[in-house]
């Protein structure tokens, strides 16, 4: 899962609308459905801006690597 689609899914858990995202970033509404749809790829500062905005820790958007089985 890419840390878009976790964002999405801890931005919809917490009830939180992309207009709410767009006022508080600058970032237009429609660039944060593409991003987070992923139709557009998200940019690190994005990210931030975003995590920063609805007070998402961006630790919890890192991905688990498993090892394979020996």
């Amino acid at each position: 899962m890419g840390a878009a689609t976790k964002l999405k899914s801890l931005i919809n858990g917490r009830g939180i609308r992309y207009t709410f995202i767009a006022d508080k970033t600058g970032i237009p509404v429609d660039a944060i459905s593409r991003t987070l749809s992923g139709k557009r790829r998200l940019t690190a500062d994005e990210m931030f801006s975003i995590c920063d905005a609805t007070g998402i820790d961006p630790n919890d958007l890192r991905g688990t690597k498993t090892r394979p089985a020996p």
